[in-house]
């Protein structure tokens, strides 16, 4: 996942947060690159909370 990812609107938070849900339900262990992508969209995910919600 690109460092210049951006959450814009409410319809992009709600896909993000599911997505992260999903990437940690599998059943298989996460990958290094998956554990970064998560933490990228938590933190623009708290930022969108923080600025727009």
């Amino acid at each position: 996942m690109n460092a210049d990812f951006k959450i814009t609107n409410a319809k992009q938070y709600e896909e993000t947060m599911i997505a992260i849900f999903e990437m940690q339900e599998q059943e298989d262990p996460l990958t290094d690159q998956q554990l970064a992508d998560i933490d990228i969209m938590l933190k623009e995910a708290q930022r969108y909370e923080d600025e727009e919600l």
